[in-house]
Order: structure tokens, then C-alpha cells, then sequence
């Protein structure tokens, strides 16, 4: 190798070492409700490779990754499975307010084992004697409240204390709630629609009725008010919110728009909000 190959060859090796480094720095840290993590797992990994970033993602309660993010006080994107969760932190200044944009709805339905031996068709199924429930924590789980919220309007006080006799764990997340089910260790959850999606050949979709619904969840990404790598963070809120990202979102059934979720509820329905969970629902 004669002399100029040889200043040419270091050059371009140089520039490789650079661009390498360049790529390793260009990195965002994601909290995530666990509802989501089937997607956005599929969906992180395609942009990873399309804009050669890393991302670390955390899954788990929304309520547990949001205080995550007020006491590390780091973070560049939140996604939430509920706009009230995203308001609070627009009020405490956590998230950069004009950021926030919708990317999939999701809707309240018992989820049961495929094969369904128990022949539960409807809420007051869950009521009967022998039943196994699970339940998200409604305290810090976001279907958790959904929960207590259906339960306590759609039922009578007697079959609301059958409900929750049948209740024989909770959950500190959705993903752990779901596994429950997967694993055949309960024969219920109230859970989301999408869930068969996840699960086609292990789970089963029973619809609440219009009546029985309160709310759906509008999941919402945005910028934490922390990152140090908003440009970045806005080009992954743009992706999320791209027609081959919500074909992911489609693919493991969430809903893209309201009127999909109203279409398949038969009626319009509040899009997020809170309930004030009663507090015996805290006392097993």
C-alpha cells in the first residue's frame, strides 16, 4: 500500500470511528405504559434502524413510570394509555405541552381463555361462584380503575361484592395481568380489546356492552420536559404518529381513530378522564 492509500485508508477509517460514535450518542430514553409494549416494540425497532438510534424503553404502570420520571427527573418521551395522565404532567411541567399527540385508542372488554370453559359471556358472568378473576391494582394501574369504575356502575351492590370475591389477585401492571390469563391461571380479566391480538391463540375478546363502558383510553406520546435530545424525540413522535407506524398499531388490533373504537363499541363513549376509585377497592 503505497503512501497517499495509506493517509486515504486512515481517513476513512477515522470517519468510521466517528460516525460510530456519532451513532451511539444518538439515543433516547422511553417510558411506556405496559399496554403498549407490543407495539412500540415493533415499532422502536424499525426506527432504530431507519435513523441509526438507540432506544431504551421502560415498561410499567403509568402511574409508577410517572412518578419514575418526576423523581429522576430524566426521560425524553412518555407514552401514557390515558389523556389524564399526560394533562398532569403538562400541569407539573413534565412534558412539553404542544408535543402531545394521539396514537391509538384502546377499549375496556373482559378478556377470557380462548376456549372459554366457563361460558362467560357477559360482566355478570364474572359475579357466578368459582370464577377466577384478575385485576389490575387500581391504584396504579390504568385498566385497574376502568375496573372499578364498570364494576361499581353496572352492578348491584350484592353482585359487586361477588365480583370482587372472585378477585383472587391483582396486578402492578398490564403486561403481568395479560400473562395471567396467557398462563390459564385465572379464567378473566376486564383487559382491552387488542388483547386476542397480542394472544390470537390463547385469548378470547367478550364485549362489555354500550351501557356497561364509561370510557375508552386514548394513548398519547410526548416530549418529557427533561430530554436533551428533543430533535430527536420529535422525530420519533412524528413516526409514532405515520401511516407505518399505525399499521403496527392495526396489526395487533389497537384502534387508530375514535370512530374506529365507536364503531366497534355501537355507541360514542368519553375518551379518557379519571374516576375516583372507591377506597375498598383498596382493602384486599
Amino acid at each position: 500500500m503505497d503512501r497517499v492509500s495509506k493517509i486515504v485508508f486512515l481517513v476513512l477509517f477515522f470517519l468510521a470511528l466517528v460516525s460510530g460514535r456519532s451513532w451511539s450518542e444518538e439515543r433516547l430514553m422511553v417510558f411506556c405504559g405496559a399496554a403498549f409494549k407490543r407495539p412500540i416494540d415493533e415499532i422502536i425497532d424499525v426506527f432504530q434502524k431507519k435513523n441509526m438510534a438507540q432506544i431504551y424503553v421502560t415498561y410499567g404502570a403509568v402511574s409508577t413510570i410517572f412518578a419514575q420520571i418526576q423523581l429522576t427527573k430524566r426521560g425524553d418521551v412518555f407514552i401514557s394509555p390515558s389523556e389524564d395522565f399526560m394533562e398532569k404532567g403538562k400541569k407539573k411541567g413534565l412534558i412539553v405541552g404542544d408535543s402531545v399527540k394521539n396514537i391509538a385508542y384502546v377499549v375496556p372488554c373482559i378478556n377470557v381463555q380462548k376456549r372459554n370453559t366457563k361460558n362467560i359471556r357477559g360482566l355478570k358472568d364474572l359475579t357466578r361462584s368459582g370464577i377466577r378473576v384478575a385485576m389490575g391494582n387500581p391504584e396504579i394501574v390504568y385498566i385497574g380503575m376502568l375496573t372499578a369504575e364498570v364494576v361499581d356502575k353496572s352492578l348491584s351492590a350484592q353482585e359487586r361484592d361477588a365480583f370482587k370475591r372472585n378477585v383472587v389477585t391483582h396486578t402492578e401492571d398490564f403486561n403481568k395481568l395479560a400473562t395471567l390469563l396467557v398462563l390459564a391461571q385465572v379464567d378473566a380479566i376486564i383487559g382491552f380489546h387488542f388483547l386476542e391480538g397480542w394472544y390470537p391463540e390463547k385469548i378470547g375478546t367478550v364485549r362489555l356492552t354500550a351501557d356497561e363502558l364509561q370510557r375508552i383510553g386514548a394513548g398519547q406520546a410526548g416530549i418529557i420536559s427533561y430530554s436533551q435530545s428533543q430533535e430527536l424525540a420529535q422525530r420519533f413522535l412524528d413516526y409514532l404518529n405515520s401511516e407505518e407506524a399505525k399499521a403496527v398499531f392495526k396489526k395487533y388490533h389497537y384502534f387508530t381513530s375514535p370512530i374506529e373504537a365507536f364503531s366497534w363499541i355501537g355507541a360514542k363513549k368519553p375518551i379518557g378522564g379519571e374516576y375516583a376509585v372507591p377506597v375498598d377497592w383498596y382493602s384486599r
